[in-house]
């Protein structure tokens, strides 16, 4: 019996161990963000100001990710450019937008606005404020 409990001790211990392989997202000091990153929410998001911050470990390598105090959320690539932004509490900036799919939205969904834009690969994926989710290839093609 002691054997037993010994073996589902070191089973649960095991399992519940964080391993060296495995990564977890670690929350980190605004200040050590890379300067991109701050430089992008004083640019586009002039009115907030990064609530926190924490580093994320995924399959396309390290994220950076700023919570912003008006509720929006910003993701950015290792080398600090903007991977996504998830306006929570309003629409994504122009700027941001493509001409070309903004030029789109304009001629189909005029009077939309959009909370979401993420670049997936060469595509970006717009999301409306009524969740309706649109794809643009690079070659401007709604997918």
């Amino acid at each position: 019996m002691k054997k037993a409990m010994t073996m589902v001790s070191s089973f649960i211990n095991m399992m519940t161990r964080p391993s060296a392989e495995k990564k977890s997202d670690k929350k980190l000091i605004v200040n050590n963000l890379p300067i991109a990153v701050k430089f992008f929410v004083q640019r586009y998001f002039p009115n907030s100001s990064i609530a926190f911050a924490e580093v994320r470990f995924t399959s396309e390598g390290m994220r950076y990710v700023a919570y912003l105090n008006d509720g929006n959320e910003v993701e950015f690539n290792k080398e600090g450019i903007w991977e996504m932004v998830d306006c929570k509490s309003g629409v994504v900036p122009a700027y941001l937008i493509p001409d070309s799919v903004a030029a789109f939205i304009d001629a189909y969904y005029s009077g939309t606005s959009i909370s979401k834009i993420e670049k997936i690969g060469n595509d970006y994926e717009v999301t409306f404020s009524n969740y309706i989710t649109l794809k643009f290839s690079k070659l401007e093609n709604v997918a």
